[in-house]
């Protein structure tokens, strides 16, 4: 009797420690969503796969340093179905990304969306709640206004 009742605590303490982790990974609080970051770079790899696909780029900051970012998207299902394809980016593209950046500072995040030299723009997410929008000066201090209307618009 005393192994089934061990047995039972067991599961169910995997049961909490899974689902604790699943809550951590989903979870948003380690990005400031109230407003997205503007970044200009070169996109150097694009992960298309599950659980999210990540996006690598590297952008020039104000003092003239290359910065690695990395960010992340919904899965492929979703991201398909706003017409996305695993071949969307490819190292070299130009991009101008909008991020939902770290709080602490570190060059990683949740895309919202990325703007191709000739203005398409893909997707990744809605504005999050309470968002505003980003300025018009990009990360990069180009005099060039960021948010360049789609033609989908």
């Amino acid at each position: 009797m005393k192994s089934k009742a061990l047995g039972m605590i067991v599961v169910v303490a995997g049961f909490l420690a899974s689902s604790s982790m699943l809550f951590a990974h989903h979870g948003t609080n380690l990005y400031d969503m109230t407003k997205p970051v503007v970044v200009k770079g070169t996109i150097t790899q694009f992960e298309w796969g599950n659980p999210h696909n990540q996006i690598f780029f590297d952008a020039t900051d104000d003092k003239g340093n290359v910065v690695h970012w990395v960010t992340s998207t919904e899965p492929p299902a979703v991201m398909s179905e706003q017409g996305w394809t695993r071949k969307s980016l490819k190292p070299g593209d130009q991009v101008t990304a909008y991020v939902f950046a770290a709080k602490n500072g570190a060059p990683v995040g949740n895309l919202q969306k990325v703007i191709l030299p000739d203005g398409t723009e893909l997707r990744a997410m809605g504005r999050a709640p309470g968002a505003t929008p980003p300025g018009d000066k990009p990360a990069d201090n180009t005099d060039k206004p960021a948010d360049k209307p789609s033609a989908s618009n």
